[in-house]
């Protein structure tokens, strides 16, 4: 199998399974706003974005490093997976132990407490998650139909269970029972691979993984800061209403922002294997990577700012129009990590975890420190801006320190794409269409016009002609 195709192979996987699961996730997302309140879906987006941190404190780079070290060569599989495994485990009561004392510290009323401790039981089940094991084989399937259960059974019992808002604290065990039931499955494909687990207290091995996996992990943590901080300092500055308003917009952009972690996952252990053995196959990728997440990432931000409010009206209804504004924002956080994405895992794969830190590192102060300063004043505007503001440092910090890895031409791709992306934008003003019909008319414009920038090659336009023509 090519490179080409086992990419493919890969990514087919987890996009399918990833469609699947998003829209249902979405769907539950909508169904909770609707049924929970703004002040209710507040409250919970508010105690999730508290324990992201948590999770990753049991993360600390072990999944990147994990996929890396066994996609470099698998004999040590057995090895590799019992101390990753066994140091989340430990890593796991740490953090559980750190979110109660942490829980008994903070200034907010006992039910947004209660949500947090049991959003909380999430960290065990993380501790034991396979994907990474999976991907680094190159076995998507698996982590396909892991995702799949996961969210079959999380949106079945949403629906079922949760009627208004005062089964709130519902919500997280469902979340809590679907992951359990998701990690059995994964756990009993994993020994009929690996045969079985053994927990293993090695400081000597723990020492030299954390050198290589720490990195990564604070990276990890400092990109969750600009992903959830202004979540975590609007519901203590301004109060979980204008959370709910806030993450309603930002659930549509982490929809979008999501594509880019499935190439990227897919992409990553080839990346880190021709880093070893051929430079000329590692910048072929980068190109076409980097060509196909820009064709996607520019409209995508450009449709979805100019319908905004339009997008939250007929999705959530007229009581969360006031995160229209921040959807408009926020959705250009698409465009910059589509476009940083490629250059992102190349830096991961090439062993540059310590760069790709110093961007984040960066990004995420900046993003801390325009959140103090624009949250009290501007609420969800000043989040938004403080957001954007830190993606456009992080992906200029990323193409610095990719620059003597691979020459791409992404200022030509840009253009054409910038270009496209505008005339289609124009077209659909000019049209006195609906909405879902503004969408597929957008969509062909914008392909029709990067076709005639050569943006899109004949043979490119043929494969997409044959494909539309095949499912119809």
């Amino acid at each position: 199998m090519t490179t080409s195709n086992k990419i493919l192979r890969n990514f087919s996987f987890l996009l399918g399974a990833d469609l699947i699961t998003k829209a249902l996730g979405f769907i539950s997302v909508i169904y909770l706003a609707r049924v929970l309140t703004v002040e209710g879906f507040g409250k919970i987006e508010f105690a999730q974005a508290i324990i992201v941190y948590f999770v990753l404190l049991v993360n600390q780079g072990l999944d990147l490093w994990g996929v890396r070290e066994i996609a470099k060569g698998q004999e040590k599989i057995k090895e590799i997976a019992n101390n990753v495994l066994s140091i989340r485990f430990f890593l796991s009561l740490l953090a559980y132990g750190l979110l109660v004392i942490f829980v008994l510290l903070i200034n907010k009323p006992w039910d947004v407490k209660q949500l947090i401790l049991l959003y909380g039981l999430s960290i065990f089940t993380f501790s034991f998650t396979l994907n990474w094991f999976f991907q680094g084989i190159e076995r998507m399937e698996f982590i396909a139909l892991g995702q799949l259960m996961n969210q079959l059974l999380y949106v079945g019992g949403i629906f079922i269970v949760v009627k208004n808002s005062s089964y709130v604290f519902q919500v997280p065990l469902i979340k809590f029972i679907a992951a359990f039931f998701s990690l059995c499955l994964l756990a009993f494909l994993f020994f009929k691979l690996n045969g079985s687990f053994k927990l293993s207290l090695n400081p000597s091995a723990w020492k030299e993984i954390f050198k290589q996996s720490l990195p990564m992990g604070f990276s990890l943590i400092v990109v969750q800061i600009y992903y959830n901080l202004d979540t975590i300092m609007l519901g203590f500055i301004k109060g979980e209403k204008e959370v709910g308003w806030y993450n309603a917009a930002y659930k549509i952009v982490l929809i979008f922002i999501g594509f880019a972690g499935i190439f990227g996952n897919a992409v990553f252990p080839v990346l880190s294997r021709y880093y070893k053995e051929s430079r000329e196959k590692l910048q072929n990728i980068i190109r076409q990577s980097s060509r196909v997440t820009l064709f996607f990432g520019i409209p995508i931000a450009t449709g979805i700012c100019s319908f905004s409010r339009e997008i939250i009206q007929i999705v959530y209804g007229s009581s969360y129009l006031r995160g229209s504004v921040a959807l408009q924002i926020l959705i250009w956080s698409v465009f910059t990590i589509y476009a940083n994405v490629p250059f992102a895992f190349l830096l991961l794969a090439s062993e540059k975890q310590k760069e790709y830190m110093y961007a984040v590192g960066l990004g995420a102060l900046v993003n801390l420190t325009l959140n103090f300063i624009l949250i009290p004043r501007y609420s969800l505007l000043g989040a938004s801006i403080a957001t954007i503001t830190c993606e456009i440092l992080v992906l200029s910090l990323i193409l610095f320190y990719s620059r003597g890895l691979v020459k791409v031409p992404l200022s030509e791709y840009l253009a054409k794409g910038l270009v496209s992306s505008f005339l289609m934008g124009l077209t659909l003003y000019l049209l006195p269409f609906n909405l879902f019909l503004k969408v597929s008319i957008g969509a062909l414009s914008y392909f029709i016009w990067m076709f005639i920038f050569r943006g899109v090659t004949r043979k490119e336009a043929q494969l997409a002609f044959q494909f539309l023509k095949g499912s119809n």
